[in-house]
């Protein structure tokens, strides 16, 4: 085959791919899911994939045991290769096996490995022999013409697509930091509230209203803070003492009591 053929496959295959894509993951998620990178139908990992399996295995198409293994050596290879390469560009995982027995890195799985090889199979003996027949049916000058118009929507659907998704990244990491801010906030927070409560332990322990105090919720051991405001319950002066601002001992005490 020549260079024109192969660009011609790789469209077909793409398309074909972002088919199993949908089907796949539609019928996981009990929905339809567009799983897409691009606008366009077609999912170029599996486009690559193909042309790389069809080149590669070609050759040796007779022995199909070895056409499986190493399918899916090199689609597993490809596989992780790209999601590495999008980890890269775009700071996100966009797909993450991590929870699937048997998985590299969360890029690759035995179980879609596996799948990858099935797809192997099918093309190198189901697809691929029917593909080159309807190749036969066009002629130099209209496959050139598919290839370039094909290939010059892909750049162009590429080049928006890849913009869209850097602008979505960025919105997600946004997110991200806010809700990291935040969280680091409510950490100083209860930092600050840790050191208020314990001045006030060491306040009441170490100044002469302890005994007043103690002497004070002795004689009236249901006193209680109000609290305003709907649902709100009433807080046990003595409770709060004992939980909050009370010494080690006093708890033990309290605990044998």
């Amino acid at each position: 085959m020549n260079f024109e053929s192969y660009v011609f496959l790789f469209f077909v295959y793409a398309f074909l791919g972002y088919i199993c894509e949908v089907i796949y993951c539609s019928i996981g998620q009990k929905k339809l899911v567009n799983r897409g990178y691009l606008y366009a139908p077609i999912c170029p990992i599996y486009g690559a994939g193909a042309v790389l399996i069809i080149f590669c295995m070609t050759p040796i198409k007779d022995m199909w045991y070895l056409v499986l293994i190493l399918g899916i050596l090199l689609t597993s290879g490809l596989e992780y290769l790209t999601s590495y390469l999008m980890e890269v560009l775009f700071h996100m995982r966009w797909w993450d096996y991590s929870k699937r027995k048997f998985n590299i890195n969360g890029r690759i799985c035995l179980r879609n490995s596996l799948l990858f090889g099935a797809l192997v199979m099918a093309v190198m003996y189901g697809l691929q022999p029917l593909a080159l027949k309807g190749m036969e049916l066009l002629s130099d000058t209209a496959l050139r013409i598919i290839d370039c118009v094909f290939t010059l929507g892909l750049i162009v659907d590429t080049i928006f697509s890849t913009i869209k998704n850097i602008n979505i990244a960025k919105v997600v990491h946004k997110i991200s930091d806010i809700t990291e801010e935040a969280k680091d906030k409510l950490m100083l927070m209860k930092e600050a509230a840790g050191e208020k409560l314990t001045e006030a332990k060491d306040y009441i322990g170490n100044t002469a209203i302890a005994l007043k105090l103690k002497e004070f919720i002795a004689k009236y051991p249901n006193l209680s803070i109000r609290k305003i405001g709907k649902g709100k319950k009433r807080l046990s002066v003595s409770e709060f003492i004992a939980k909050h601002l009370g010494s080690k001992d006093d708890k033990d005490e309290s605990s044998h009591s």
